[in-house]
């Protein structure tokens, strides 16, 4: 299955309009949680300009897979 990670906060909302092919939704976890490290090591951003954003992990139809929260109360 394919699965797309959109980042959105508030009003903002940033597409992956290229999504990732996975196997089932354990993998697509896995590799929210491997994107989510990257985005942080690769950013200068703290945990407080973070605040308030998601990763959205969505199916093909748009459906809602899992949201996980990037600002504070993100567990790393």
């Amino acid at each position: 299955m394919r699965c797309y990670f959109n980042l959105l906060s508030g009003s903002d909302t940033i597409k992956d309009t290229d999504g990732i092919e996975v196997d089932d939704v354990e993998e697509a976890r896995a590799q929210a949680m491997k994107a989510v490290e990257e985005l942080r090591e690769d950013d200068d951003m703290s945990n407080e300009d973070w605040q308030g954003w998601r990763l959205e992990v969505v199916d093909e139809d748009g459906g809602i897979l899992f949201t996980i929260p990037l600002g504070r109360s993100f567990i790393h």
